[in-house]
């Protein structure tokens, strides 16, 4: 499943600091080393405000990305 249809679903996804994920997910859930990963899903696991509240941005985060929307940005893109 990709990042993005988990993100759809409601569910954070973490990801390394490098990359183009860092870019698409919440600063909090970005890690730069494995201990910071551990802390991240751990707070995530343990902590339902947290959860929570990352839950509904990753949801949010791909609402302006349906198949038309992303189709139309892409056809403006190459014109």
């Amino acid at each position: 499943m990709s990042v993005i249809d988990c993100q759809a679903m409601g569910l954070p996804v973490i990801g390394p600091r490098i990359g183009w994920l860092a870019e698409h997910i919440d600063p909090e859930l970005v890690f730069d080393t494995d201990d910071r990963a551990v802390r991240v899903a751990e707070r995530l696991a343990t902590d339902p405000e947290f959860y929570l509240v990352h839950a509904k941005g990753a949801h949010a985060s791909t609402t302006d990305l349906t198949p038309a929307a992303v189709a139309a940005r892409y056809l403006e893109a190459i014109k």
